[in-house]
C-alpha cells in the first residue's frame, strides 16, 4: 500500500486544527459573555456554574486542537523521511501550516488576555512569520538555507508560551482562581514566566527574520 500521502494529508489537518483552535477561543469568549451576563442577573447559581464549565470545555477544545497541531508537525516531517514522501506540494504547504498554527494561537490568546503585553510579541512573531512565508516564494528568499538553530530555539519558546498560556484556563475555572489569593499570585508569576517567554520567542523572531532577510539580499540566484 502506497502511503506517501499521509506526510501532506497530516499537514492539511494542521491547518484544521489551527482553525478549530480558534473556533475554540471564539466560543470561550462568548461563553465568557454569557458568564458576566449572569453576573448582572438574578439567576440559579448552578445555571452559572454550566456556564463556567462550558467556557472551559471550550478551551479544552482549543488546547487539544492546538497539541494535534503540534504533533501532525512532527509526524509529517517523521513520516516524510522514513516514507520518503517528498513533495513539492509539502515543501511549500509545510511552513504555511506551521505559521497558520502559531498564528490564530496567538491571536486567540491576544483575544483572551487583552493587553499590550501579548499584543506586541503576538503581532511582531505573526508579521515576521507572514513576511517570512512571503520572502522565501521569491526567487532569493529560495536560495537561503540558514543553518541557525536560532529558529528552533523560537519555535520552541512559541510553544511553550503558547501552551502554558492555555493550560490553565482549561485545566482551571477562572472563578476558582479568584477565590484563592495564593493561586492568584500564583497564576500571576506563571502569567509573568509565560509571557517572557512569548517576548523572547517574538525578539528572536525579529531576529532570525532580520538574518534570514540579510542572507537573501547576499544571495546570487
Amino acid at each position: 500500500m502506497n502511503l506517501k500521502w499521509l506526510p501532506n494529508a497530516l499537514t492539511l489537518a494542521r491547518c484544521v486544527f489551527a482553525l478549530l483552535c480558534f473556533w475554540g477561543v471564539i466560543r470561550a469568549l462568548g461563553a465568557q459573555d454569557a458568564i458576566d451576563l449572569g453576573l448582572t442577573q438574578d439567576i440559579p447559581a448552578d445555571e452559572q456554574a454550566r456556564r463556567v464549565a462550558i467556557q472551559q470545555l471550550w478551551y479544552q477544545f482549543a488546547l487539544f486542537a492546538f497539541l494535534a497541531g503540534a504533533l501532525t508537525d512532527f509526524l509529517d516531517g517523521w513520516l516524510a523521511r522514513k516514507l520518503d514522501a517528498h513533495s513539492r506540494f509539502g515543501v511549500w504547504l509545510d511552513p504555511i501550516a506551521d505559521k497558520l498554527l502559531v498564528g490564530l494561537a496567538l491571536l486567540g490568546l491576544a483575544m483572551i488576555f487583552k493587553t499590550w503585553l501579548v499584543y506586541i510579541p503576538a503581532a511582531a512573531i505573526i508579521a515576521r512569520d507572514i513576511f517570512m512565508t512571503w520572502l522565501r516564494t521569491t526567487p532569493k528568499g529560495k536560495a537561503v538555507v540558514d543553518p541557525s538553530n536560532l529558529a528552533k530555539w523560537k519555535t520552541g519558546f512559541e510553544m511553550a508560551a503558547i501552551i502554558g498560556l492555555m493550560l490553565p484556563l482549561a485545566v482551571i475555572p477562572q472563578t476558582a482562581v479568584s477565590q484563592h489569593a495564593a493561586q492568584t499570585n500564583m497564576a500571576e508569576l506563571l502569567a509573568v514566566l509565560l509571557v517572557g517567554m512569548l517576548w523572547i520567542a517574538a525578539i528572536l523572531s525579529v531576529w532570525t527574520g532580520w538574518r534570514y532577510m540579510k542572507a537573501a539580499a547576499r544571495s546570487n540566484p
